[in-house]
Protein backbone atom coordinates (compact mmCIF):
# COMPACT_ATOMS: atom_id res chain seq x y z
CA UNK A 1 0.00 0.00 0.00
CA UNK A 2 1.03 3.74 -1.17
CA UNK A 3 0.76 5.21 3.20
CA UNK A 4 -1.15 4.98 5.89
CA UNK A 5 -5.16 5.54 5.49
CA UNK A 6 -8.76 3.57 4.63
CA UNK A 7 -8.34 1.15 1.91
CA UNK A 8 -11.47 -0.95 0.59
CA UNK A 9 -10.12 -4.07 -1.31
CA UNK A 10 -11.46 -5.10 -4.60
CA UNK A 11 -11.27 -8.75 -5.62
CA UNK A 12 -11.73 -10.95 -8.34
CA UNK A 13 -14.43 -13.20 -7.36
CA UNK A 14 -16.46 -11.85 -4.44
CA UNK A 15 -17.09 -8.48 -3.47
CA UNK A 16 -15.65 -7.60 -0.21
CA UNK A 17 -16.81 -4.54 1.84
CA UNK A 18 -14.80 -4.38 4.37
CA UNK A 19 -12.74 -0.64 4.97
CA UNK A 20 -9.09 -1.59 6.12
CA UNK A 21 -7.43 1.24 8.89
CA UNK A 22 -3.84 0.87 7.90
CA UNK A 23 -1.90 2.89 10.23
CA UNK A 24 1.63 2.07 9.18
CA UNK A 25 3.21 0.95 5.57
CA UNK A 26 5.04 -2.08 4.80
CA UNK A 27 4.25 -5.31 4.10
CA UNK A 28 0.97 -6.24 4.25
CA UNK A 29 -0.18 -9.84 4.13
CA UNK A 30 -4.29 -10.14 3.73
CA UNK A 31 -5.91 -13.21 4.23
CA UNK A 32 -9.76 -13.91 3.03
CA UNK A 33 -11.23 -16.74 3.78
CA UNK A 34 -14.20 -16.72 0.83
CA UNK A 35 -17.63 -17.87 1.48
CA UNK A 36 -19.92 -20.41 -0.26
CA UNK A 37 -22.05 -17.41 -1.08
CA UNK A 38 -22.64 -14.16 -1.50
CA UNK A 39 -21.77 -11.15 -4.42
CA UNK A 40 -19.15 -12.03 -7.23
CA UNK A 41 -17.61 -9.96 -9.71
CA UNK A 42 -18.14 -11.10 -13.36
CA UNK A 43 -14.94 -9.42 -14.54
CA UNK A 44 -17.50 -8.04 -17.45
CA UNK A 45 -17.38 -4.38 -17.94
CA UNK A 46 -21.25 -4.69 -18.47
CA UNK A 47 -22.11 -6.66 -15.61
CA UNK A 48 -22.96 -5.89 -12.06
CA UNK A 49 -21.59 -8.35 -9.30
CA UNK A 50 -23.53 -11.03 -9.54
CA UNK A 51 -25.35 -13.56 -6.60
CA UNK A 52 -23.57 -16.84 -6.27
CA UNK A 53 -23.54 -19.88 -3.95
CA UNK A 54 -21.04 -22.68 -4.43
CA UNK A 55 -20.26 -21.68 -8.08
CA UNK A 56 -23.82 -21.57 -9.37
CA UNK A 57 -25.76 -18.13 -9.75
CA UNK A 58 -28.78 -17.99 -7.56
CA UNK A 59 -32.26 -18.99 -9.19
CA UNK A 60 -35.39 -18.26 -6.98
CA UNK A 61 -36.15 -17.56 -3.50
CA UNK A 62 -32.78 -18.11 -1.32
CA UNK A 63 -32.03 -18.10 2.35
CA UNK A 64 -28.47 -17.37 3.41
CA UNK A 65 -27.15 -18.06 7.31
CA UNK A 66 -24.52 -17.17 9.54
CA UNK A 67 -22.64 -20.11 11.06
CA UNK A 68 -24.48 -19.61 14.19
CA UNK A 69 -27.46 -20.56 11.65
CA UNK A 70 -29.04 -17.20 12.40
CA UNK A 71 -30.61 -16.41 9.01
CA UNK A 72 -28.27 -13.87 6.87
CA UNK A 73 -30.38 -12.73 3.42
CA UNK A 74 -33.27 -13.93 2.10
CA UNK A 75 -34.28 -13.34 -1.51
CA UNK A 76 -35.35 -14.53 -4.83
CA UNK A 77 -32.94 -14.20 -7.97
CA UNK A 78 -32.90 -15.19 -11.57
CA UNK A 79 -29.63 -15.59 -13.25
CA UNK A 80 -27.93 -14.26 -10.10
CA UNK A 81 -29.75 -11.07 -10.56
CA UNK A 82 -32.20 -9.51 -7.76
CA UNK A 83 -35.26 -10.22 -8.98
CA UNK A 84 -38.37 -8.99 -6.46
CA UNK A 85 -36.66 -8.28 -3.40
CA UNK A 86 -34.19 -8.98 -0.71
CA UNK A 87 -33.76 -8.60 2.95
CA UNK A 88 -30.74 -8.74 5.00
CA UNK A 89 -30.04 -9.12 8.46
CA UNK A 90 -27.63 -7.88 10.98
CA UNK A 91 -26.85 -11.40 13.62
CA UNK A 92 -28.91 -10.11 16.13
CA UNK A 93 -32.31 -10.70 14.10
CA UNK A 94 -32.39 -7.26 13.50
CA UNK A 95 -33.20 -6.16 9.86
CA UNK A 96 -29.90 -4.35 8.38
CA UNK A 97 -31.20 -3.70 4.91
CA UNK A 98 -34.56 -4.57 2.52
CA UNK A 99 -34.61 -3.42 -1.28
CA UNK A 100 -38.22 -4.16 -3.15
CA UNK A 101 -37.45 -3.94 -7.16
CA UNK A 102 -40.62 -2.89 -9.20
CA UNK A 103 -41.09 -2.56 -12.72
CA UNK A 104 -39.68 1.01 -12.86
CA UNK A 105 -38.01 1.82 -9.37
CA UNK A 106 -35.63 0.27 -6.99
CA UNK A 107 -36.55 1.22 -3.25
CA UNK A 108 -34.02 0.64 -0.32
CA UNK A 109 -33.88 1.20 3.01
CA UNK A 110 -30.89 1.12 5.49
CA UNK A 111 -30.99 0.37 8.89
CA UNK A 112 -28.55 0.14 11.94
CA UNK A 113 -28.50 -3.11 14.64
CA UNK A 114 -31.18 -1.61 17.27
CA UNK A 115 -33.50 -1.13 14.04
CA UNK A 116 -33.55 2.64 13.77
CA UNK A 117 -33.77 3.87 9.50
CA UNK A 118 -30.82 5.13 8.30
CA UNK A 119 -31.38 5.71 4.39
CA UNK A 120 -34.52 5.42 2.04
CA UNK A 121 -33.35 5.60 -1.20
CA UNK A 122 -35.72 5.38 -4.83
CA UNK A 123 -33.64 4.98 -8.00
CA UNK A 124 -34.70 4.43 -11.66
CA UNK A 125 -35.02 0.83 -12.53
CA UNK A 126 -32.06 0.57 -15.61
CA UNK A 127 -28.77 -0.91 -16.23
CA UNK A 128 -26.36 0.38 -13.90
CA UNK A 129 -24.25 1.46 -16.95
CA UNK A 130 -26.38 4.12 -17.76
CA UNK A 131 -27.33 7.53 -15.91
CA UNK A 132 -30.34 7.02 -13.09
CA UNK A 133 -32.36 9.46 -11.12
CA UNK A 134 -32.75 9.01 -7.55
CA UNK A 135 -33.84 10.32 -4.66
CA UNK A 136 -32.48 9.49 -1.14
CA UNK A 137 -33.22 10.45 2.77
CA UNK A 138 -30.39 9.52 5.36
CA UNK A 139 -31.82 9.80 9.14
CA UNK A 140 -30.07 10.55 12.66
CA UNK A 141 -30.68 7.52 14.99
CA UNK A 142 -33.71 9.39 16.74
CA UNK A 143 -35.30 10.01 12.99
CA UNK A 144 -34.81 13.47 12.52
CA UNK A 145 -33.60 13.88 9.00
CA UNK A 146 -29.88 14.21 8.21
CA UNK A 147 -30.20 14.68 4.10
CA UNK A 148 -32.26 14.84 1.54
CA UNK A 149 -30.60 14.73 -1.99
CA UNK A 150 -32.20 14.28 -5.79
CA UNK A 151 -30.57 13.84 -8.63
CA UNK A 152 -32.77 14.99 -11.71
CA UNK A 153 -30.95 14.89 -15.10
CA UNK A 154 -27.67 14.89 -13.75
CA UNK A 155 -28.39 17.91 -11.51
CA UNK A 156 -28.21 16.73 -7.85
CA UNK A 157 -30.10 18.85 -5.27
CA UNK A 158 -28.97 18.95 -1.64
CA UNK A 159 -30.34 19.61 1.81
CA UNK A 160 -28.36 18.40 4.73
CA UNK A 161 -28.95 18.98 8.42
CA UNK A 162 -27.36 18.74 12.12
CA UNK A 163 -28.44 16.54 14.68
CA UNK A 164 -30.12 19.45 15.96
CA UNK A 165 -32.14 20.57 12.90
CA UNK A 166 -30.03 23.11 12.09
CA UNK A 167 -29.31 23.78 7.90
CA UNK A 168 -25.65 22.20 7.48
CA UNK A 169 -25.80 22.54 3.69
CA UNK A 170 -27.71 23.73 0.27
CA UNK A 171 -27.60 23.22 -3.04
CA UNK A 172 -29.02 24.22 -6.06
CA UNK A 173 -29.12 24.41 -9.56
CA UNK A 174 -27.25 28.06 -9.22
CA UNK A 175 -25.25 28.00 -5.99
CA UNK A 176 -24.51 25.50 -2.90
CA UNK A 177 -23.95 27.14 0.83
CA UNK A 178 -22.33 25.37 3.69
CA UNK A 179 -22.74 26.58 7.25
CA UNK A 180 -21.45 26.28 10.40
CA UNK A 181 -23.92 24.57 13.41
CA UNK A 182 -24.05 28.54 14.72
CA UNK A 183 -25.69 29.63 11.76
CA UNK A 184 -23.16 31.34 10.19
CA UNK A 185 -22.37 30.54 6.08
CA UNK A 186 -18.76 28.75 6.89
CA UNK A 187 -18.41 28.43 2.42
CA UNK A 188 -20.47 30.09 -0.35
CA UNK A 189 -20.49 28.87 -4.35
CA UNK A 190 -21.68 30.32 -7.00
CA UNK A 191 -20.99 30.06 -10.73
CA UNK A 192 -21.87 30.74 -14.30
CA UNK A 193 -21.31 28.49 -17.32
CA UNK A 194 -21.23 28.88 -21.13
CA UNK A 195 -22.82 25.63 -23.08
CA UNK A 196 -21.11 24.71 -25.95
CA UNK A 197 -24.18 23.10 -27.77
CA UNK A 198 -22.09 21.28 -29.98
CA UNK A 199 -20.67 18.74 -28.03
CA UNK A 200 -22.69 19.19 -25.03
CA UNK A 201 -20.47 19.82 -22.38
CA UNK A 202 -20.42 23.29 -20.09
CA UNK A 203 -17.32 25.82 -18.69
CA UNK A 204 -18.32 26.90 -15.46
CA UNK A 205 -16.24 30.01 -13.35
CA UNK A 206 -17.01 29.43 -9.92
CA UNK A 207 -16.44 32.14 -7.18
CA UNK A 208 -15.94 30.58 -3.93
CA UNK A 209 -15.90 32.35 -0.55
CA UNK A 210 -15.05 31.13 2.89
CA UNK A 211 -15.81 32.94 6.42
CA UNK A 212 -14.76 31.97 9.76
CA UNK A 213 -16.91 31.34 12.55
CA UNK A 214 -17.60 35.44 13.07
CA UNK A 215 -18.85 35.60 9.54
CA UNK A 216 -15.72 37.23 8.52
CA UNK A 217 -14.42 36.60 4.82
CA UNK A 218 -11.06 34.33 5.26
CA UNK A 219 -10.43 33.68 1.60
CA UNK A 220 -12.38 34.16 -2.13
CA UNK A 221 -11.20 31.88 -5.08
CA UNK A 222 -11.75 32.02 -8.18
CA UNK A 223 -11.14 29.19 -10.65
CA UNK A 224 -12.55 27.20 -13.96
CA UNK A 225 -14.01 23.84 -14.55
CA UNK A 226 -14.48 23.29 -18.29
CA UNK A 227 -15.55 20.56 -20.39
CA UNK A 228 -18.11 19.08 -18.01
CA UNK A 229 -20.95 16.99 -19.03
CA UNK A 230 -22.74 17.70 -15.58
CA UNK A 231 -24.87 20.64 -15.07
CA UNK A 232 -23.14 21.70 -11.86
CA UNK A 233 -19.81 22.10 -11.52
CA UNK A 234 -16.41 20.82 -9.74
CA UNK A 235 -16.52 22.11 -6.14
CA UNK A 236 -12.90 21.11 -4.84
CA UNK A 237 -11.57 23.91 -6.97
CA UNK A 238 -7.97 21.75 -6.45
CA UNK A 239 -9.18 19.26 -9.56
CA UNK A 240 -9.85 22.24 -11.72
CA UNK A 241 -8.16 23.05 -14.91
CA UNK A 242 -7.57 27.31 -14.34
CA UNK A 243 -6.77 29.31 -10.79
CA UNK A 244 -8.55 33.15 -12.16
CA UNK A 245 -7.45 34.13 -8.72
CA UNK A 246 -6.67 33.92 -5.02
CA UNK A 247 -7.04 36.02 -2.23
CA UNK A 248 -6.40 35.44 1.75
CA UNK A 249 -7.58 37.64 4.24
CA UNK A 250 -6.21 38.55 7.76
CA UNK A 251 -8.87 40.86 10.07
CA UNK A 252 -10.18 42.09 6.54
CA UNK A 253 -7.12 42.86 4.83
CA UNK A 254 -5.62 40.95 1.86
CA UNK A 255 -2.28 38.94 3.00
CA UNK A 256 -2.08 37.15 0.35
CA UNK A 257 -3.03 37.29 -3.48
CA UNK A 258 -2.44 35.28 -7.24
CA UNK A 259 -4.07 35.16 -10.32
CA UNK A 260 -4.17 33.51 -13.43
CA UNK A 261 -2.14 29.93 -13.18
CA UNK A 262 -2.69 26.94 -13.96
CA UNK A 263 -4.48 24.83 -11.09
CA UNK A 264 -1.80 21.85 -11.25
CA UNK A 265 0.96 24.32 -11.20
CA UNK A 266 -0.35 26.70 -8.35
CA UNK A 267 -0.77 23.62 -5.80
CA UNK A 268 3.12 22.98 -6.04
CA UNK A 269 4.15 26.73 -5.98
CA UNK A 270 2.30 27.05 -3.15
CA UNK A 271 1.55 24.13 -0.93
CA UNK A 272 1.01 26.36 2.38
CA UNK A 273 -1.58 28.41 0.74
CA UNK A 274 -4.00 25.08 0.32
CA UNK A 275 -5.88 25.23 3.52
CA UNK A 276 -9.38 26.69 4.06
CA UNK A 277 -12.55 25.45 5.13
CA UNK A 278 -12.77 21.91 3.04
Amino acid sequence: MPGPGHYLIYAEGPALDTVFDLRDTGLYIFRFREPDHGLYNTGALDTPPLYSKCDSLLNGYQEYHYPDGTLEMRGTFKGGFEKDSIVKFFKNGVVKSRVLFLPKVIIGESFDSLGNRMSIKHTERKSFMVYREYDLKLFYPDGKIKKIETSKKMLVKIKEYYPDGTLKIIQTKHYRTEYYNSGIKSITYKWSAETDHIVKTKDFTVHKTEYDTTGQVTRKTVYEDGNSHYPLPEFDYRRSDWIVSVQKFEKGKVVFSEEYMDTEEYLKKYPDQDVGNE
